[in-house]
Formats: C-alpha cells, sequence, structure tokens
C-alpha cells in the first residue's frame, strides 16, 4: 500500500487510486513470443504512451526550448492520461466522463462524448475511429470526425472494481482492452466484433496490454505478466517473480516491450517497488532492480536507459543492459505521470505543476513548464508538447 507520508494530498488523487490500483487491492484481499524492435505505431495511429509496445517513444520532432503556450482547453475534471493526437485532431479523454475532440492548431471544441463514468485511461485513434475505455466497464468506439457512436463491447458492469483504467491498443485492424473484471479482449476495430478473449476470474486487470511481434502481454493481479498469441489470444509462456506461494508481486504500471525484453514493474512482498526486465526468448529475469518507494509511472525507452519516475518524486534512469543506475532528476513531489520521448528530450510530469524536459543521456533540465496544478503523462508531435492536469487543463505547448 502507499505510504502515508507519500500519499497524495489532492482531492482527485484520492478519488483515482483505489479505482486505479485495484488490482493491488484485490490480490491483498485474497488472493513462445518472438524477439525483436518493438512494433510502432503507424502513422494514421495514435495511442497511449506512442505504440502498441508503450514504449514511450514518439518519433516525431520534440521541442527543444519551450517559448509559449500554442492553447489551453478546459475540461470539467483531471484529464490524467496523454491525449491522442493524429491528423488534425487532438482527442483527450477526463474524469469528468467526457472524451472531447479538439482542433489541434486551436484547441477548439470539436466535439465530446459522455460516458456512464470517469475516463482516466487513454483514447486511442485509428483508422477514422476513437477508441475509449471508460470506468463504466465499456470500450467504446467512435466516429473521429463527428463523436457518434459506432459500437460498444463491455468488459465489466461499471461497479467498484469493474472499470477499465488501462488503455486500448490498436494494432492492425484489431483492438486490444483489458479490464479490472480480469477480461481482456481482442475486438474487430470496425465492428466490436469479438475475436478472442483472455479471462483471469477474480483477478484484476488493473494496466494497459501492450503488443509486439504479433504478442500480447498483459500484467495481472496474480503476481504474473502473461504472453499471449495476438491471432488467437493462446497463453504462450508467464512470468511469476514469486519464489514461494507467500510472496506477492502486484503490477503497479504498464508493460513495456523493447529488444527481446519486458518490462514489468511491481509492488514486491516488502511493498517497495521492483522492476523486472523479463527476457522474452527464455521466459526468465534478465535482472531486477528494487526501489525504496513503489512505482505507478510506466517506464520509457530513451536508447539504452530505462527511464520513469516514483512516488519519492524523483526521476530514474537505469542501463537496460544491466539495471544498474545511470542518473536521477529531483521534482518536488510525487511522481504517477509515465515519461515521453522525443529525440534526445525525455518529457515528464510532476504533482508539482511542472512538465520537466531532460536530457536523455545526462538526466539535466533542458526547460520546464508551470501548470495550474499536478501535471499528467505528455504526448509529442511535431514540435508541440500536449498534456493535461489535475485541474482539467489540456496545454499545447510550442
Amino acid at each position: 500500500m502507499i505510504n502515508d507520508t507519500l500519499r497524495p494530498r489532492r482531492g482527485l488523487w484520492g478519488r483515482l487510486i483505489p479505482a486505479l490500483l485495484i488490482g493491488l487491492v484485490l490480490v491483498l484481499a485474497g488472493c513462445g513470443g518472438a524477439e525483436g524492435r518493438p512494433e510502432i505505431a503507424a502513422p494514421d495511429a495514435a495511442m497511449h504512451r506512442a505504440n502498441a509496445a508503450r514504449t514511450g517513444v514518439f518519433r516525431t520532432e520534440g521541442l527543444a526550448e519551450y517559448s509559449a503556450i500554442k492553447w489551453q482547453f478546459a475540461a470539467e475534471e483531471w484529464i490524467f492520461a496523454a491525449p491522442a493526437v493524429l491528423g488534425d485532431a487532438v482527442y483527450a479523454a477526463s474524469y469528468d466522463g467526457h472524451v472531447y475532440a479538439l482542433d489541434r492548431e486551436t484547441g477548439a471544441e470539436r466535439w465530446r462524448f459522455a460516458t456512464g463514468q470517469p475516463v482516466i485511461a487513454a483514447p486511442a485513434a485509428a483508422g477514422g475511429r476513437v477508441f475509449v475505455a471508460g470506468m463504466d466497464g465499456i470500450v467504446y468506439a467512435l466516429s473521429a470526425a463527428g463523436g457518434a457512436e459506432q459500437w460498444r463491447a463491455t468488459l465489466g458492469d461499471g461497479s467498484s472494481g469493474n472499470g477499465i483504467t488501462g488503455s486500448p491498443a490498436v494494432v492492425g485492424d484489431t483492438v486490444y482492452v483489458a479490464g479490472e473484471s480480469g477480461l481482456l479482449l481482442a475486438l474487430d476495430a470496425a465492428t466490436g466484433e469479438e475475436q478472442w478473449r483472455f479471462q483471469k476470474e477474480g483477478l484484476a486487470i488493473a494496466f494497459s496490454p501492450a503488443v509486439a511481434d504479433g504478442v500480447v502481454y498483459v500484467p495481472v493481479a496474480d503476481s504474473s505478466l502473461y504472453a499471449l498469441d495476438a491471432g488467437s489470444g493462446a497463453e504462450s509462456w508467464s512470468f511469476n517473480p514469486a519464489e514461494n506461494a507467500q510472496e506477492l508481486y502486484s503490477p503497479t504500471a504498464d508493460l513495456v516491450v523493447g529488444d527481446g525484453v519486458v518490462y514489468f514493474m511491481t509492488s514486491g512482498p516488502n511493498l517497495v517497488g521492483e522492476l523486472f526486465a523479463v527476457d522474452i526468448a527464455s521466459h526468465q529475469a534478465r535482472w531486477s532492480y528494487e526501489m525504496s518507494t513503489e512505482s505507478y509511472s510506466a517506464p520509457s525507452l530513451a536508447g539504452d536507459l530505462l527511464v520513469w519516475g516514483g512516488l519519492d518524486g524523483r526521476v530514474y534512469a537505469l542501463s537496460t543492459d544491466g539495471g544498474e543506475p545511470a542518473w536521477t532528476f529531483p521534482t518536488s513531489d510525487i511522481i504517477f505521470s509515465a515519461p515521453a520521448i522525443a529525440g534526445d528530450l525525455i518529457y515528464v510530469g510532476s504533482n508539482d505543476k511542472y512538465l520537466y524536459a531532460l536530457d536523455a543521456a545526462t538526466g539535466r533540465m533542458q526547460w520546464q513548464f508551470r501548470a495550474d496544478s499536478g501535471v499528467s503523462s505528455p504526448a509529442i508531435a511535431d514540435g508541440v508538447v500536449f498534456v493535461g492536469t489535475e485541474g482539467g487543463v489540456l496545454y499545447a505547448l510550442q
């Protein structure tokens, strides 16, 4: 559980944490893939953490120097996840239960769609559709042009512990989405027809599935990550770091896949963070790294470094080769957001109200932007950084 000295102090943090950490709560209460480069989203797709492998790497021009706010848009509540930027539009989801389509140049609202409950998962956009997963347990496919609902699929009943906190992954004509009900669905992107399902009854899947090289990787609240065939859903292998039945490792962030490794962030038996680098070929851990506090910030791949934020307010960088520390950068508050990478810079938001741009190699700050409130996960496109805040403001920075 989160140490009381690190527990978020603002209202929305307290409301989000039970939903975001439901997998950990449920577990404590009772309970051969291919190697290679990760798949990178095609130019006609945008999703959480830049691509289906969740590397956090945006193949676009970054923002080397911040000069001004290009525009800002105010939702009614927290914009927790990164927006999806595709074509001439930006799609953002809010804790107010809406997904918003905004003009990319001006920030003007084009349309909004109301779900039944808050939305904390990032939307995905591909093939003229926007895919939104809500805390009502439903994934919606909306027309990107006008926001009209095209289809929906139900993963939970909308009650506590049955929502969707992980973001959809879109690869080809398939959408992969998992929910706190323990269900992962592969859906036809055009029709919503179910292709296959993976079910873990009574065990939450609180984080986003990752997809790379024909394999779907999913963290489950039974201490394990599972590798599934992307075409059939058949289980290929699994990894559980526990050495005995008394040990419990709970997933605390999205998986990341790159260069033959799955990076698996957990809360270990001592309730501190432990990151595992799991070899895809051998299904064993190459190395692990234990932190002083838990971490709910998904790591990103900055070349040969793995970068994430901690509840101690620090940004960490480790070598992907052996897990050796490279550098750290201090902020003034906890970090829940996932870093975004473009070129040689890392962009990460802290609850201290700042978005930081750091040199990937050294961790030195290049610039910072002070927002209205705690800063969420950013997205980057063509030299503009798009980032939301706890106060419900979405900024476009140039």
